[in-house]
């Protein structure tokens, strides 16, 4: 079965393919028509996922382990009192706590009650000390030190000033300081207090580690390998029975071994971080095959350094945004995929989410806006080149056109920019050099390098060992996340959470964005990201470009795999999975396999 779909709620599109769709049969390969057969979700059995990046450690809330293969493996494993559907809700985990109350205002007052049955593997109870450590942990980027701390971020937490247990830890009260919009963006992915402060918040460890990442969810990690990790039911778990008795997931190469281990029943599911169209014709075409390509939580931006002696002009860096023809780009590089993709409209938001603008509103720099309602005056960013204003913005920043056709200073020194581009990242790839390729034909000279991650890409622009950087970046329904983006609030680039590559640092913004951050009314807080969004559009502090398309691939004998593109993603709904087999005649029961294999698989 194909199905095609975009957007966070998986609306269905029709994908453009480079030619013909190939035709996908209805019955399992190697077996005959069988109208009559019924299958069935069974119990017990392996199912296989492949994808292709590894985990880098075993703590998500530290800076070397928010990874989004750290955070896919442990969402199974690691409880958290809310998670993110695939619509972009959050919705709290039962299983982990029955009930989370905002309880007032004035401080701002959290009262969680943690499920009575919710239990570590090893047998310890999960309760407010959990919490309570995970809370001091995050609540600061350096240390008593002042050397930095090892968090992914540290926003909201930082918000906290107590957290108290009560009824034997099972009930836990979290008092503000200042109010924090989205709390429920705290306390996922928790780990052991119990093991942690033997261990360290920060163990050195490179992968995922069954002795730290003991679980709380419905499956724990039986064993890792470089290529393999293995989860098996949590014989604690309390909560939904589950159907699967393990879950194997192996790392590939790329997507292209990811499809031949699909087609020779290796994996029952494919889930690459990247595709191109031969792997999408080469999964689509395989019998009994579902194939969902969607829209993305990640979309490209082009940041600019406002600290580089050639970027730090405002002129420079609308002449070259202006020379960048968006929709050229997103036709190139991600056209062929999903055809609902669009030239990024915000810096802020999804082109899926509710508070997504319909066009960018530009302001030129000599216009403010007073109000919290940004102003409509504005024209759109075009999504296309412009060369013309591209010439006007370069001019008024002192250069000309030299006889041979590229830009110069008044001393003859061309114009000449430093692109960083994240390698880890093929959509970033495709898409730099053809940003490097439009702008030397406006006449810039251009330097290309890559970095291993987005976060060292960032890293070499706020140093200043480039201009520009083409970063991935994650969105989501924690509009506060946006704030390490485009402030220095945070902490210094790189620490805390902060990701204010560009090194920009405006009090109007950082206002704004602490307003918006405190106000527990999303509608009111709406009005003042917009007010952000065309502040940044107005002092191009980065371009936005497009998102990124994901694609998900799974066995039709498999049932309750469902795409989510947010971070946890895949395994959001895992209790859900089962194997599906041919129901017995006249069988009135559950099934039950010992062994499994996809029809047509190697045995």
């Amino acid at each position: 079965m194909w199905t095609a779909v975009g957007g966070l709620a998986l609306t269905v599109l029709t994908v453009c393919w480079p030619g013909p769709a190939p035709a996908v049969s209805a019955e399992p390969v190697g077996s005959s028509p069988s109208p009559s057969a019924t299958y069935v979700p069974a119990v017990g059995g392996t199912l296989t996922v492949g994808i292709d990046r590894a985990p880098t450690g075993c703590n998500p809330n530290t800076a070397t382990g928010d990874t989004s293969a750290d955070r896919l493996l442990l969402e199974p494993v690691l409880p958290s009192t809310f998670f993110v559907s695939d619509t972009g809700n959050a919705h709290y985990d039962s299983a982990v706590i029955e009930q989370a109350e905002l309880q007032g205002t004035s401080p701002e007052t959290v009262v969680y009650t943690i499920n009575p049955r919710a239990v570590w593997s090893d047998g310890v109870p999960i309760t407010a000390a959990d919490f309570k450590y995970a809370w001091e942990q995050q609540r600061s980027a350096t240390l008593l030190d002042g050397s930095p701390a090892d968090v992914a971020s540290t926003a909201g937490y930082d918000d906290i000033k107590s957290i108290t247990g009560s009824n034997h830890g099972r009930t836990v009260t979290v008092v503000f300081t200042t109010p924090f919009a989205d709390w429920q963006s705290l306390f996922n992915y928790l780990l052991p207090a119990h093991v942690l402060e033997h261990t360290g918040w920060s163990p050195p460890c490179s992968t995922l580690d069954p002795a730290v990442d003991l679980s709380g969810g419905p499956y724990e990690i039986a064993s890792v390998a470089p290529n393999r990790i293995v989860l098996v039911r949590n014989p604690r778990w309390w909560g939904q029975p589950l159907s699967l008795d393990r879950i194997v997931v192996r790392v590939a190469d790329n997507e292209s071994e990811l499809a031949s281990w699909l087609k020779s029943g290796e994996i029952q599911v494919a889930d690459p971080s990247a595709f191109d169209p031969t792997f999408l014709q080469a999964v689509a075409g395989m019998p009994f095959v579902t194939v969902q390509a969607n829209i993305s939580s990640r979309f490209l931006q082009l940041e600019f350094s406002v600290t580089s002696p050639v970027t730090s002009d405002l002129d420079v860096r609308l002449g070259i945004a202006h020379a960048i023809d968006r929709q050229a780009l997103l036709n190139a590089v991600v056209g062929w995929a999903n055809i609902q993709i669009v030239p990024s409209n915000s810096h802020l938001y999804l082109q899926t989410q509710s508070a997504y603008p319909t066009t960018p509103t530009f302001l030129p720099a000599n216009q403010t806006t007073t109000t919290t309602v940004p102003s409509t005056t504005g024209a759109p960013f075009p999504s296309g080149a412009d060369l013309q204003d591209s010439s006007r913005e370069l001019a008024a920043a002192g250069f000309h056109v030299a006889a041979n056709g590229t830009w110069v200073d008044g001393q003859g020194e061309p114009l000449s920019v430093r692109l960083v581009l994240d390698s880890g990242d093929s959509w970033d790839l495709r898409a730099g050099a053809l940003i490097a390729r439009q702008l030397r034909r406006a006449g810039i000279s251009v330097t290309v390098s890559e970095a291993p991650t987005a976060t060292a890409a960032g890293q070499q622009l706020a140093s200043g060992a480039a201009d520009l950087a083409l970063i991935p970046t994650v969105a989501g329904p924690y509009m506060s996340e946006t704030s390490t983006w485009f402030s220095p609030m945070a902490g210094a680039p790189g620490q805390g959470g902060s990701e204010d590559w560009s090194n920009y640092d405006s009090a109007k913004v950082d206002a704004l964005f602490q307003q918006a951050m405190q106000e527990l009314d999303p509608v009111a807080a709406e009005p003042l990201y917009a007010q952000i969004d065309q502040l940044l559009w107005t002092n191009m502090v980065s371009l936005p470009l497009f998102a990124e398309p994901s694609v998900l691939a799974w066995s039709d004998f498999t049932s309750g795999i469902s795409p989510n593109p947010f971070p946890g993603g895949l395994f959001w709904q895992v209790t859900t999975w089962a194997l599906q087999v041919k129901e017995p005649v006249g069988f009135k029961g559950t099934p039950h396999v010992g062994r499994y294999t996809t029809p047509g698989s190697a045995q």
